[in-house]
Parts: structure tokens; C-alpha cells; sequence
């Protein structure tokens, strides 16, 4: 495909999108600003409440802040150095975000929906802290017909926490619970949006695994009209078929989980995501600052009747935290799966395997990047060097080229036919089929974009002197305009194509388009664009040299005069071509031949 074209394409594609993002709305309206058939305030709490009593649990690489309010989460800092934030004192991340303490996480909820001779009276439950030793937890909630024991304690194994809760029915008539415990996180709309290709870290899903299937869902399947659905549940929560295996609501680099473990029968696995904007203040959303969403994923177990005196107890295992691999891997329960690396997950998880392969062996993920970049350089190079055949031969058929465009500048059809005749007679392929080796290489490209945009490894995690951090763009634009001039000699290096106006243009516009992503690009993927353009510019002036060389050897350059009263072109005129415009290759001109 001619890269004339492939721009021509690349504009159309761009219009497209900015049609669907801004002008549709424009033109069709939106049902955006509608609101979602949900209430925040949709929890119940005693009227006089005791006050709330904190609780602190010191857990490998994080710290977590426990209330009596619910007995859930309030805070979960992580105490690795590198995961900090603050544009000036840097201060530990605090992975909890939502506030409302409905929406807090592990929080468990025991009250049926609508039903009647209910274990627990609210929602939110006033408990008593009865132990803690800054490893654990112990909550405790009693009243005229029950007991409640919640015990939330430290694994001994990176940002892990355990949820035990034991529910005893302690009155004279059977009595009806439904555990229901859930992951949240807040997330304002501004926060999770992404710029010019940049995946901005605060992007945020939900994730439902089950025994049947993986589902990820972002707030368009919680638009209000969505709710209709069949997935939905009388309480709307979207739930996926089969037996949970995890709950998990995760960001671009940190995830909360919930993994079931132990109770009377398996949960089922629900999420929702709700909208949440001032609509007094803002009838459109889009005006509101504030707008964003809350990110919900739970573990929904069955109704469970207790008799007098009857017990039973639940297990949960916790996981907030980065997703760094091998600390998923160590969760198990196929926790990895929060990593969304896109279509083309098998090869972006083994170009992430061999990255840390890498790492282990250079202690650099900025140099393992720079090695990964140049295997996968070296394993396509038995693609990539048919198009620089083809870009040799071109090349050397310039003279041709140039010539053809010219006799036939204002007839499209009869230039392209003309090209093929001369491509024909001279062994060289279309260069529409010189396309399909850069096509076979795309899944690994985009492979390799999504897992460096995702890969925690390179949070926070400097390179060199111009690179504090290959998750962020890099210092004084100094990756952005080295690659834009490499681009630009590599464009250089490539065989003209096209009319002069559409050579000027891939010669400035290409270059361009590369500085401008790489001003917001991770420089981690510039790392790797950059090595991969050097390379590129590499194997290509090595390919030719040896082309022109081995020509040379077999005598396969031939320079010779032609005569004015010689054809002008490889190919012959048509009969009845009487065209006396057509510039002639004059006395002295020189024409090569492979």
C-alpha cells in the first residue's frame, strides 16, 4: 500500500472518530444526561449511632485503617517507596477512594432485599471493636436475635487481607440473611480520561470472573436505558452467569479483589458502575467538575436461613494493590486476569514474561526494554526484510517512476497500469504486497504497546537522567524530539512515492505525528519506538548496502546513454498515442538497471 494512501486513510479513520466522539452528539442528542434507575441513599443505619472507633492493621507493603462503621476499610496506604503521590512532599497512595459509607470496601451487607424475618434490622451496622493487635481486627455486633463476629486480619503476604464473619442466629425463630461484600473504588470523569493515545493510570473497570467466563465492564453498560437488560437483577446489578470466582474493580496499575473461599454455597459474581453528578446544580453533566463514577464489584452469595441457634461462617480473601505479576501470581485463583492486555493477550503476556526475564538479568527495566524491543526486531527481521528488498528496488526504478507520473499525471488509471507493467517487467512486487509483512507484525506491535502501558514494573521507576519515570512522559521533550528526527531520517531513507506535494507531506507529517504522541506517551513506549526506529533505520541502510553490493558482484548495474530518439520509458506507447507532451530522457541522461 502506498504510504500516500495509508495517510489518506489514517485521515479518514481520524474523522471518524472525532465524528463519534463530538459530532454525533452534536447532531443526534445524547441520552448521557438521563439519569440511571439508581439510589445512592439506598442503605439503612440506626438513627443514633454510636461513635466510630478506628482500627489499624501494619500488613507486608501496605497499611490498612478499619471503622466500626460497617466494619470496613476507611484507608489502605502501600508503603513501598515508589508508590507515592504528591506533586511536592511525596506521601503513600491511599487506594480507597469512595466515602460514603454504603459504598466502602469489604463492607458486608446481610439485610435481603425486601424481605421478611431479616437476621440484621440496617444496613449499616454499628459494631464493637473487641481485639485488635495490629495485625487483626476483631468486630463484633450483638442484638436481641444475633450475633455477628467479623474478623479481618493481616495474611502475611503482600496487600492481602482475610475476612472471616460468623453469623449466629441467636433468637427463638429462624431467621434469613444474604452476605453480600463488595470492592469500590470513586473516580471522577476528568481522572479517566486519556489523551492522544496516552491510557491515563486512573482508568477504571470492573471485572466479574465466574466458572463460565470473564466479563469487564466500563459505565457505557450502565447506561440508564442499559438497565433493561436481561443481565440485569431486580436490584440492578449486572451479574454474570456461573460460580464467582472474583470480584474485582481495577484501575490501569491497581486492582481490588475479592476471592470467595469459604461459606454455605458459591456466590455469584455482580458489578454496577453508578453516575454520580450534581444534577441540581448541572442539568448536563458534561458541565459538572465533579462528574464521575462509582466502580462496584461483589461477591452475592444465596439466601441462607438459620434455625435457633443456628451458625455459619464465611471466608473471603482480599487482595488492594498494584498489579505487579508475580504478587497476582502468588494470589492465584486466576487473579492475573485483572491485567487487561486486549485482543492480543497470549503474545503480550509472553512479551511481559520475557521482559522480566530481562529485567532479572540486566536490573534495568528501562535496558529490558531496549533488549525486548531488539529481539522482536530480530524475529520479524525475516518480514521486515522484503519490504526493504522492495524498498530497493523501488529505488532503483525511481527514474522510471518519476517519469511515468509525469506522462500520465492526469489519468489515475493508465499510471497504475503503467506501474504495473513496470513492476512486472522488472521482478519487483506490488507494493501493496510488500503491506502484508507490516500487517503480520501489527498484533505484535499492539501486543507490545498494551503491556508497557500496563505494566506496573514501570510506575515510578526512573531511566537515565532525562527519564524519572517510564510510565509518564519523560523530561524537556527530549524523547519526543529525538524520535521525530529519526523518524524523519528514516523517512528520508524511504523511496519516494507519489506526487512531490504528497512526498513533502509523509516527509514532515510522519515525523510530526511521532513527536506530538510521544509528548504524551509513557516514555517507556518511547523507549521502545525509539529503539525500534533506530534499529529500523539500521537493518535498512545494512540490507541496501548488501543488495547494492551483491549487484555490483554479479555485474547486475548496467549505465548507459540513451539516445534521444529512444523510447522514454520502459513501456511501450499505445497505437494512436500521438501525446508530444511528455517530457524525453535527453542526450546525456542516465539510466540504471538492475
Amino acid at each position: 500500500m502506498e504510504r500516500s494512501n495509508l495517510v489518506k486513510w489514517l485521515f479518514v479513520g481520524l474523522a471518524i472518530f472525532l465524528f463519534i466522539q463530538f459530532g454525533q452528539p452534536l447532531l443526534f442528542g445524547s441520552s448521557a444526561d438521563k439519569l440511571q434507575p439508581l439510589d445512592v441513599n439506598d442503605s439503612t443505619a440506626p438513627a443514633e449511632r454510636a461513635p466510630a472507633e478506628a482500627c489499624v492493621i501494619d500488613g507486608d507493603r501496605f497499611r490498612a485503617e478499619l471503622s466500626t462503621r460497617g466494619g470496613s476499610v476507611r484507608h489502605l496506604w502501600m508503603t513501598d517507596p515508589k508508590y507515592t503521590t504528591g506533586n511536592g512532599e511525596r506521601r503513600p497512595m491511599d487506594l480507597v477512594t469512595t466515602s460514603l459509607e454504603s459504598r466502602m470496601p469489604l463492607r458486608t451487607d446481610l439485610r435481603l432485599p425486601g424481605g421478611s424475618a431479616a437476621q440484621v434490622p440496617f444496613d449499616d451496622l454499628d459494631w464493637k471493636l473487641s481485639a485488635q493487635d495490629g495485625k487483626s481486627c476483631t468486630f463484633t455486633y450483638t442484638d436481641d436475635a444475633t450475633r455477628l463476629t467479623k474478623v479481618i486480619a493481616a495474611t502475611g503476604r503482600p496487600f492481602e487481607l482475610s475476612l472471616q464473619l460468623t453469623v449466629e442466629n441467636t433468637g427463638q425463630e429462624p431467621r434469613k440473611h444474604r452476605l453480600a461484600l463488595e470492592q469500590t473504588a470513586w473516580r471522577t470523569q476528568k481522572e479517566t480520561e486519556g489523551h492522544l493515545g496516552l491510557i491515563s493510570e486512573w482508568i477504571t473497570e470492573t471485572v466479574a470472573a465466574t466458572d463460565q467466563k470473564t466479563e469487564r465492564q466500563h459505565p457505557d453498560a450502565f447506561e440508564p436505558d442499559d438497565f433493561k437488560d436481561k443481565e440485569f437483577t431486580s436490584e440492578r446489578w449486572r451479574r454474570t452467569p456461573g460460580a464467582a470466582r472474583f470480584v474485582a474493580v481495577s484501575s490501569s496499575y491497581f486492582s481490588k479483589i475479592a476471592i470467595p473461599q469459604e461459606g454455605p454455597a458459591a456466590p455469584v459474581a455482580e458489578t454496577q458502575i453508578e453516575e454520580i453528578w450534581n444534577t441540581a446544580s448541572f442539568p448536563q453533566k458534561s458541565k459538572d467538575p465533579a462528574h464521575g463514577h462509582v466502580y462496584r464489584a461483589r461477591l452475592a452469595y444465596p439466601e441462607h436461613e438459620l434455625a435457633p441457634g443456628g451458625a455459619v461462617t464465611y471466608k473471603v480473601l482480599s487482595f488492594t494493590g498494584p498489579k505487579e505479576r508475580d504478587v497476582l501470581g502468588a494470589v492465584g485463583h486466576g487473579t492475573s486476569e485483572v491485567i487487561n492486555l486486549g485482543w492480543f493477550s497470549p503474545i503480550a503476556k509472553l512479551l511481559v514474561s520475557y521482559l522480566y526475564v530481562l529485567y532479572r538479568a540486566v536490573g534495568s527495566w528501562g535496558w529490558a526494554i531496549c533488549l525486548l524491543t531488539i529481539t522482536v526486531r530480530l524475529l520479524l527481521f525475516p518480514l521486515s526484510i522484503q519490504q526493504i528488498k522492495s524498498a530497493a528496488a523501488m529505488r532503483k526504478l525511481k527514474p522510471e517512476m518519476d517519469e511515468i507520473n509525469a506522462r500520465y499525471k492526469d489519468d489515475a488509471a493508465q499510471r497504475g497500469l503503467a506501474m504495473q507493467e513496470l513492476w512486472r517487467k522488472n521482478k519487483v512486487a506490488n507494493p501493496v504486497v510488500g503491506c502484508f509483512p507490516m500487517l503480520l507484525q501489527m498484533p505484535v506491535w499492539f501486543a507490545l504497546y498494551t503491556a508497557l502501558q500496563t505494566a506496573v514494573e514501570l510506575y515510578h521507576t526512573p531511566f537515565g537522567p532525562v527519564i524519572p519515570d517510564l510510565s509518564a512522559p519523560g523530561k524537556y521533550f527530549i524523547i519526543p524530539i529525538v524520535l521525530g528526527a529519526s523518524s524523519f531520517i528514516q523517512q528520508k531513507l524511504m523511496p519516494p512515492q507519489g506526487d512531490p506535494a504528497q512526498q513533502k507531506m509523509m516527509m514532515y507529517l510522519m515525523p510530526g505525528i511521532f513527536t506530538v504522541m510521544m509528548l504524551f506517551l509513557p516514555a517507556g513506549l518511547g523507549v521502545y519506538m525509539l529503539t525500534n526506529t533506530w534499529l529500523g533505520i539500521g537493518q535498512q541502510v545494512l540490507v541496501e548496502r548488501y543488495l547494492k553490493a551483491r549487484d555490483q558482484r554479479a555485474g547486475g548495474i548496467e549505465v548507459r546513454e540513451v539516445a534521444s530518439a529512444e523510447p522514454q520509458s520502459a513501456l511501450k506507447k499505445a497505437p494512436g498515442d500521438d501525446d508530444k507532451s511528455a517530457p524525453a530522457l535527453g542526450k546525456g541522461k542516465a539510466r540504471v538497471r538492475g
